[in-house]
Formats: C-alpha cells, structure tokens, sequence
C-alpha cells in the first residue's frame, strides 16, 4: 500500500478517530498486515459492536420525518459524532435503519453514560 493510504489509515481517513475522543473509535490500535510481497498495510483494529443492555437509556424517542442520527446526537447527546452510541444503545448495525421508519421509536441512552469498552470492545 502507499504510503498516502497508509497515511490516511493511521489518521482515520482524516476523521481523527483512533484520537477524537467522540470517535468510537478512539483509543483503537492501528495493526498491519504484512502481503506476501513484503508490503505492509495498516488497518485499524476491529471494534466488536457491544450488547445495547449496557448502555444507561434516559428516554424512548419516536421519529418524526427527517430525522437523522447525527442531528439527533447533536440534540439529545450534545455532539453530532456520537451518533454511533445511537447505534449501539439500539442494537443497529446500519444507521440508516434507525431512522428509515416514521414512528419508530428508539432509546436515547444517557450521554456520559458511554461504557468502559464501548469504543473498541
């Protein structure tokens, strides 16, 4: 791999995720993976999605027609980025899914309430 990709790996495509402390994937280490031809290429290590029981939920929210995960993280968890705790604290691997249906309802977890271990297993 060039070393701009591996660049890019290593600052998390530009997103500073393995140092935002928002970023789920903060604190997550970067492997590499040698190819048979000598070549390193770096990655970030594999984050296990965590069960939604360990999360502390505050509230139940029904969504309403344009809703969107980062809006709503920015308005119940005060910053858009920890969208993913939406994620996590209602058991979805897709984002788009928790949004997609007009009048689901969805858990709104407690912001400081982020676990030990949510961000990288």
């Amino acid at each position: 791999m060039g070393s701009a990709m591996q660049s890019m790996v290593l600052a998390a495509a530009g997103t500073g995720a393995t140092t935002d402390p928002n970023s789920r994937y903060y604190g997550t280490a970067v492997e590499y993976f040698t190819r048979p031809d000598g070549t390193q290429v770096a990655y970030l290590q594999r984050r296990i999605i965590p069960q939604p029981g360990i999360y502390t939920s505050t509230q139940n929210y029904a969504i309403v027609d344009g809703d969107r995960l980062d809006n709503l993280a920015s308005k119940f968890l005060g910053n858009p980025l920890l969208f993913w705790t939406l994620c996590d604290a209602n058991g979805a691997t897709d984002p788009d899914d928790l949004t997609a249906q007009i009048g689901n309802t969805i858990l709104i977890p407690l912001a400081s309430g982020i676990p030990a271990g949510a961000r990288n297993g």
